[in-house]
């Protein structure tokens, strides 16, 4: 598909495909649950399948610092097809192995898709990333009833043949380009609260977990699912540091709403607020890391640590539950303040470093170009990599009007477009610092 919504279509549904098998079947899903494999020493078959996924797309992330992602990648959605209808098929002895084959092979496909997401325009990137999580929750739901309505195998072999699909979906990318032109972005202090976000909400989940009755158990993810629109709309509107305020905010009260209620209450706080608010922190933090100055490098390294965290609350999570018990409900308010206050703090530290996902202040007119307040706005966004339309987005112009004022700039400057713009804007800066503001023009042979 080559328009812009199409491109979108085919990502989301990537996406999707791939992340219904994936949360439904080895992500302890309840498939996984319900099966009774054996273990991989000491860790479950679950366990074993987050940290191979995790270490996977860790080491894959580290791997894009030096070069582009290995040639086999794009083929990983088959292999852990095919890896899928075997675990269908096979005897739940063989499954161990098997499932952490899948894991590394899931973590290659996982960053290829999050790779296409990438190079979506930053207003589109958190609506696929919506609704590729949409489509992924439903078999989930269905799969997580306790009357369980469809058998298991079969569940899991058509599940499987979701990833099969991801090649067919997604263009063949020439590779991937480091984004020279954008901000200054807080990759090394977003993955480590990603992970801590995740562990802290995982493992007090693991508190709630069991305190769910049938109306707890019948909710099941239709609260993630209800709100996943609404935190690609903030995404979109706020910019993702912003969007994702709510986030540990809806964790932290629903926490404090479980600890302090009672009876049907109780369970609605726990699947309302905390199942729900953790579609303000899938969108906005796949969105940031989609962001990066290098998509795979911070997606990889992003993502793998959303992963291997939620492999320790896994890990941890039963000796936590029995450290807390009988003070369930004091941990929980303390989770919840250490939640809030990372809502709090969070926006903070990003404010005003995000890359294209988010409104930029408008710089001022550029000494020495004879540019407009409006000019160099608009060209100081087109220069970062956003396009004619998400201009218009965060200016509140119409797309026309973008494309006259870039137009404007850029005969000013006497150059043919942003890419000649971006270097004579590079050089200005570099020249500024060693000759007082010399402007070098950029070669019409480049």
């Amino acid at each position: 598909m080559g328009t812009g919504r199409g491109r979108l279509a085919s990502a989301a549904l990537a996406l999707g495909l791939l992340f219904a098998w994936l949360l439904s079947v080895p992500l302890s899903g309840p498939v996984l649950a319900r099966s009774s494999a054996p273990g991989l020493g000491a860790l479950t078959a679950a366990e074993a399948f987050a940290l191979a996924h995790g270490l996977s797309l860790l080491a894959l992330g580290l791997w894009s610092l030096r070069g582009p992602l290995p040639g086999l990648c794009p083929w990983a959605g088959p292999v852990t097809a095919a890896l899928g209808l075997l675990l269908a098929a096979a005897p739940t002895g063989w499954w161990p192995p098997l499932l952490l084959l899948a894991g590394a092979t899931s973590a290659a496909a996982v960053l290829v898709v999050a790779c296409s997401i990438a190079r979506l325009p930053g207003a589109e990137r958190p609506w696929a990333i919506a609704l590729g999580a949409l489509l992924a929750n439903v078999p989930l739901y269905v799969a997580a009833l306790p009357e369980a309505p469809l058998p298991d195998r079969p569940l899991a072999a058509a599940l499987a043949l979701g990833p099969l699909m991801v090649p067919l979906l997604l263009p063949r990318a020439a590779g991937e380009e480091e984004r020279a032109q954008s901000s200054w972005w807080p990759l090394p202090a977003l993955v480590p609260a990603a992970f801590a976000t995740y562990l802290v909400g995982g493992l007090m989940y693991s508190l709630v977990l069991p305190t769910l009755g049938g109306l707890g158990l019948h909710m099941g993810v239709l609260p993630y699912m209800a709100l996943l629109p609404l935190a690609a709309w903030a995404a979109v509107r706020w910019g993702w540091a912003r969007a994702l305020r709510p986030g540990p905010a809806l964790l932290g009260l629903g926490f404090v709403a479980w600890a302090l209620a009672g009876g049907g209450s109780r369970e609605l706080a726990a699947q309302g607020l905390v199942v729900g608010g953790y579609a303000f922190l899938d969108v906005p933090l796949w969105g940031a890391f989609a962001d990066g100055r290098r998509p795979p490098v911070s997606l990889g390294l992003g993502l793998g640590a959303m992963v291997t965290a939620i492999f320790a609350g896994m890990a941890l999570g039963e000796r936590w539950a029995a450290a807390a018990q009988g003070r369930e409900e004091e941990v929980a308010l303390a989770a919840a303040a250490c939640l809030l206050l990372a809502a709090l703090v969070l926006p903070a530290w990003t404010e005003g470093r995000e890359g294209s996902a988010a409104p930029a202040a408008a710089p001022a007119s550029p000494d020495g170009l004879g540019l407009s307040r409006r000019e160099a706005q608009v060209l100081s966004l087109a220069v970062r990599g956003l396009s004619n339309k998400e201009i218009a987005v965060m200016t509140g112009l119409s797309g026309g009007t973008v494309r006259k004022v870039l137009e404007r700039a850029y005969r000013k400057l006497g150059v043919r477009g942003r890419l000649e713009a971006a270097a004579l804007l590079n050089g200005r800066g570099r020249a500024s610092d060693g000759d007082g503001g010399g402007i070098s023009r950029p070669s019409r042979a480049t």
